[in-house]
C-alpha cells in the first residue's frame, strides 16, 4: 500500500448526523479509519488467546514468538481509546462531570458487569462429554465459595476482560489528564517522548525488581501506571490528530520498514532469552511489558492506522468498506465474547479427538471464533439487552446486512458505543 497516495485522498465518511455538541458533549461524529483499525485489534486479541489454548508447546520459541507479536492489540485497544476520548472532548471548554460518568458508565461498565456474570456463571459450569458439553450446577455457583470467586472475578477481571478495568481506571484521571495537557500545550512533544521513557524504565523495573520492587502478573496488567506511552500518547495525538494524521500517511513507507525492523530486534531478543546470560530486562518474549517490545507496538499501532486509511479509501470497492463498518460495529462484541468461544472449540477438539497441528487449529480457531463472535454480535444488538450484552446501541434488522453509507470522506467523527468510540451528546 502506498500512504503518500492515500493521503491524497481524504479520509473517512462524512458525518451520518450532524448535530452542535454542548459545552461538555465533545463531537458527535465518526472517524471512519479509527473504526476500521477495531477488528484488525479484535482479530489479534483472538490470535492470542487461539495461541494459549491450542498451541500444546506453548513454552517453544516459535510459539512465545508469535505470541508476543500479537500483544500490540492490548496496547493498541488503549492508546485508541484514549485518543478517542480525547479527541470527542478537545474542543470541549469543560467536562460535565455527570454526563460524563454516566456515559462511560453505560459504554463500559454496564458490559463489564454483565460478561462478567456470564463468565462466572460459565466458569461453574461443569464439563461433559457429550454436547453441548458443559452442565449447570446451581449449588456450586449460589455458595460461599461461588460469591468468593465472583467477587475475585469482578475486581481483577476474568481473562480478556482486564482490558476493560484499566481503561475504566483511565476514565478516572482522564478530566484531570486532560486539563492538565491543556494547559501544558507548549510542552507535548516533551511529555509524549517522557511517557515512552516511562513506558521503557517501567519494563525494566518490573524485569529486575530493584529494591524489593516487585508486581505479580495480575496486578502489572491491570494498572493504567502499567501503560503511559499508550495512555497519555492517545490523549496527545487526539489533540494534534490532523497534523499526526498527515505525518502518518506522509511517512508510511518508513512506518513499515521501522516496525519490520522492531519485529526482528523483539524477535532476536526472544531467542535470546533462552540463554541465561541474556539479561532479563532484554527478554521479549514471556515479558509483557518487554523495552524492547515498545517500538514494534507503535509501530504496529502506526501501521493498523494506516490499514484503517486503506480500508475506508474512496479507492476501495464498496463492498470492502460496507464489511469494514460491518466490523467497526460488531467488534465490540467479538471482544467480549471471545472467551466463550474458545473453550467451547477445545472442547469440541476433545470429543472429536481431533489431532490437528496447532498451525492448523489456531488459525481455524481465530476464524471460527470471529465469526461466531461477529454472528452473535450482529444478531443480539438487534434486541432489548444489546447495549449490556455488546456494548451497542439497539440497532434495527434492517440494518443486520452490512451496507456501505455513501458520502463526501473527510477527516471526521462519529457517536457510537463502547471504549473506542466517541461518545457524546
Amino acid at each position: 500500500m502506498s500512504a503518500s497516495s492515500e493521503a491524497a485522498t481524504p479520509l473517512s465518511l462524512a458525518p451520518r448526523e450532524e448535530v452542535s455538541a454542548g459545552p461538555s458533549s465533545g463531537t458527535r461524529r465518526r472517524l471512519d479509519h479509527i473504526d476500521a483499525m477495531r477488528p484488525v485489534k479484535q482479530a489479534a486479541v483472538i490470535s492470542t488467546h487461539a495461541l494459549i489454548f491450542f498451541a500444546p508447546l506453548a513454552t517453544s520459541s516459535t510459539v512465545v514468538g508469535l505470541i508476543m507479536l500479537t500483544r500490540f492489540s492490548r496496547d493498541a485497544f488503549l492508546f485508541v481509546s484514549a485518543c478517542m476520548l480525547a479527541y470527542s472532548y478537545r474542543n470541549a471548554p469543560r467536562v460535565d462531570l455527570g454526563r460524563y460518568t454516566w456515559r462511560r458508565f453505560m459504554a463500559v461498565g454496564v458490559p463489564y458487569l454483565t460478561w462478567t456474570v456470564i463468565y462466572y456463571l460459565f466458569t461453574g459450569a461443569a464439563t461433559t462429554s457429550t454436547f453441548p458439553y458443559y452442565t449447570f450446577r446451581g449449588t456450586d455457583v449460589v455458595s460461599v465459595a461461588g460469591a468468593d470467586h465472583f467477587v475475585h472475578l469482578l475486581w481483577t477481571g476474568y481473562y480478556q476482560l482486564y482490558y476493560l478495568i484499566v481503561i475504566m481506571e483511565f476514565y478516572v484521571v482522564f478530566p484531570l489528564l486532560l486539563a492538565i495537557l491543556r494547559r501544558a500545550a507548549r510542552w507535548h512533544r516533551a511529555i509524549f517522548v517522557g511517557a515512552l521513557v516511562c513506558q521503557v524504565a517501567y519494563g525494566v523495573l518490573v524485569s529486575v525488581h530493584p529494591f524489593g520492587f516487585h508486581l505479580s502478573g495480575i496486578e502489572q496488567t491491570r494498572l493504567i501506571i502499567s501503560y503511559p506511552a499508550y495512555l497519555v500518547g492517545g490523549v496527545i495525538v487526539a489533540l494534534h490528530l490532523d497534523d499526526v494524521h498527515q505525518w502518518i500517511v506522509e511517512h508510511g513507507r518508513s512506518i513499515l520498514v521501522g516496525t519490520a525492523i522492531s519485529i526482528a530486534v523483539a524477535e532476536l531478543a526472544s531467542y535470546l532469552g533462552r540463554f541465561r546470560a541474556w539479561p532479563s530486562y532484554l527478554h521479549t518474549g514471556n515479558m509483557v511489558f518487554a523495552p524492547l517490545a515498545v517500538p514494534y507496538n507503535v509501530g504496529m499501532i502506526l501501521c493498523v492506522y494506516l490499514l484503517g486509511v486503506h480500508l475506508v479509501s474512496p479507492r476501495r470497492t464498496e463492498w470492502v468498506r460496507a464489511a469494514a463498518h460491518s466490523g467497526s460495529d460488531n467488534s465490540y462484541g467479538v471482544y467480549l465474547t471471545q472467551l466463550i468461544w474458545i473453550p467451547l472449540l477445545v472442547r469440541l477438539n476433545h470429543a472429536a479427538n481431533w489431532h490437528l497441528p496447532w498451525g492448523v487449529a489456531a488459525p481455524a480457531a481465530l476464524v471460527i471464533v470471529y465469526s461466531a463472535g461477529f454472528i452473535f454480535t450482529a444478531v443480539m444488538a438487534r434486541t432489548p439487552v444489546a447495549r449490556a450484552v455488546t456494548g451497542r446501541s439497539r440497532a434495527t434488522w434492517a440494518t443486520l446486512w452490512p451496507r456501505h453509507r455513501p458520502g463526501r470522506f473527510t477527516l471526521r467523527a462519529d457517536v457510537g458505543g463502547g471504549p473506542m468510540d466517541v461518545v457524546s451528546e
